[in-house]
């Protein structure tokens, strides 16, 4: 995939090392020459120094060959802004940061892939961590009403040995089980484990009662 990254700050450069592991082939633009000499150094990348709002930027990015563009600036504005001439160069796929939630509409109205506030993300995985201390990841959908999260089974829970369907899984479901590498489809007559790692859907106000279900 031929990707584009606007930003270097924590996102940005998160990104440069994820993209680059899955091999592809990486253009970051910043307008910070020493951040961009320093990712140049670490990474297999092409640096732009400029500004991606600047159609003249995009263009040297080779934005119309691109398959995707992903600003990740502190600017909502900004983010817009690069994000639609990089759709009117040609680029396959945008997808921006929105940092502050009134700027949500804009972006949607102008069909663009986006994280909302990224800031409050972390800061609900750090609670959701600290809360529930047997989860290992989640993610919050339908703008906080409901979760996907995946909780590790325990050898003392009270979920070993027991079928999903003796559970009381109401407002949730287990969507998956990986056990010993191996991903599971479940179905109601599938017992549970220890060292199971369970991924739930559920309804954010049941999410505290079915991760309980899974503790000692």
């Amino acid at each position: 995939m031929y990707l584009i990254i606007v930003g270097l700050g924590g996102i940005g450069k998160n990104l440069v090392n994820i993209a680059t592991r899955d091999k592809n082939d990486v253009v970051v633009i910043d307008e910070n020459e020493k951040r961009c000499k320093e990712i140049a150094e670490q990474y297999d990348v092409l640096t732009i120094v400029g500004d991606a709002t600047q159609k003249s930027t995009l263009e040297e990015a080779n934005a119309q060959r691109a398959d995707a563009l992903i600003a990740t600036t502190s600017d909502d504005a900004d983010n817009l802004m690069m994000t639609l001439t990089a759709k009117e160069l040609g680029t396959k796929n945008t997808v921006a940061i929105v940092n502050q939630e009134e700027h949500v509409d804009m972006f949607k109205k102008a069909d663009i892939a986006m994280l909302e506030n990224p800031d409050m993300t972390v800061a609900r995985h750090l609670y959701i961590s600290a809360k529930r201390p047997r989860i290992k990841d989640f993610i919050t959908i339908g703008r906080g009403k409901a979760d996907i999260f995946e909780v590790v089974v325990s050898e003392n829970s009270r979920a070993v040995g027991k079928e999903l369907s003796d559970l009381n899984m109401k407002g949730g479901t287990v969507v998956a089980i990986e056990r010993n590498d191996e991903l599971i489809l479940p179905s109601g007559d599938i017992p549970l484990q220890a060292g199971d790692h369970v991924t739930v859907f559920a309804k954010a106000k049941e999410a505290d009662k079915i991760n309980a279900l899974f503790s000692p």
